[in-house]
């Protein structure tokens, strides 16, 4: 009897064992496998852009009112593909009702995340997909619609939550969400947003870095008839040219004195790591050996971070010391 006890416990320790990953990696399944959005104005498709990626599922434009055939037969295909869990960003005023019951009609299951306004929806988004918190917020102009689309890159690559905030002011929604975030640090983007909203964040106890460049976009006007598919396959095309040029003018920009490690290029990092490794200080005879680059490609890195004001180089004897002048702020 004893012995029989004992082989059902090991019995039942191996299923555990087995199965314990497995439920780990459900909890780890995306929960939804479709962002709808509203095809009339292109915000909510921005701030749904991050999200979309970190769930590695596509995001739906649909007419605010009413889902038209074409979009209907689009979407029992994909319930036939097994998709289930539908997340529909905005309120009813974005995307009607009408449309969230004929999803329903359709056999999803219905998820929906808005606010009275953008900056409150991208408030409710972020603090949704971060409920533990975040080391690093985004935040734009929510109606800079170019500034804001070079925000979402940017969370999108760095895995960052995207916030919204009024020109003039720092919404409340937007600053409750960045204390219940609680960032070491907020990125804004854009050159368009006062400096009073920078001086919030701070007052709140939050540091800040600030991309200025100014990145703009012409949002076409709806017209009758208007193919909103096209129109904002179009846009997004453009923006994906002028997005990483503006980025990259941006990056020279630099006004303050702690610096986040991912605007600078590849090979600048690895140079900025092997001086911060040195204590901030060291000669640049050294960095060949440090980094495996060679003399010359030093030099031009080193002339780069100059610019950028990253950096200064004394002459003494025939060497250069190279010190860092400014904080590098590098997340793990």
């Amino acid at each position: 009897m004893v012995k029989r006890a004992i082989a059902l416990v090991l019995i039942l320790f191996m299923v555990s064992s087995l199965t314990l990953p497995l439920s780990a990696a459900q909890e780890e399944t995306p929960k939804y496998d479709l962002i709808i959005v509203r095809n009339d104005d292109l915000i909510d498709y921005i701030v749904a852009w991050p999200y979309a990626k970190m769930l590695g599922v596509p995001i739906l434009p649909v007419d605010p009112k009413e889902l038209d055939p074409g979009t209907l037969a689009q979407l029992q295909s994909y319930a036939q593909f097994g998709w289930s869990h539908v997340l529909i960003i905005g309120d009813s005023q974005a995307v009607s009702n009408e449309v969230q019951d004929e999803l329903l009609n359709i056999g999803f299951v219905v998820e929906r995340i808005g606010g009275a306004v953008r900056t409150e929806t991208a408030a409710k988004l972020a603090l949704h997909f971060y409920p533990n918190g975040a080391e690093t917020v985004v935040v734009a102009s929510s109606s800079d619609y170019g500034s804001a689309l070079a925000a979402a890159r940017w969370a999108m690559n760095y895995g960052d939550p995207l916030l919204l905030t009024q020109e003039d002011a720092l919404s409340d929604s937007t600053a409750n969400a960045i204390q219940k975030l609680n960032p070491d640090l907020v990125i804004l983007i854009g050159a368009g947003m006062s400096k009073d909203v920078q001086k919030k964040i701070e007052s709140l106890g939050y540091e800040t870095y600030w991309v200025k460049e100014n990145i703009e976009i012409t949002v076409p006007k709806p017209e009758e008839g208007t193919n909103w598919v096209m129109v904002i396959a179009a846009v997004m095309l453009s923006l994906a040219v002028a997005v990483p040029v503006s980025l990259y003018y941006a990056k020279k920009r630099w006004a303050a004195n702690k610096v986040p490690i991912e605007v600078l290029t590849e090979k600048e990092r690895i140079v900025v790591r092997a001086i911060l490794e040195r204590g901030g200080i060291v000669k640049q005879e050294e960095l060949p050996e440090l980094t495996g680059y060679s003399r010359p490609t030093i030099s031009r890195i080193i002339q780069e971070l100059e610019k950028k004001e990253l950096v200064t180089r004394e002459k003494v004897g025939k060497t250069f010391i190279v010190k860092l002048t400014k904080e590098i702020v590098i997340r793990d």
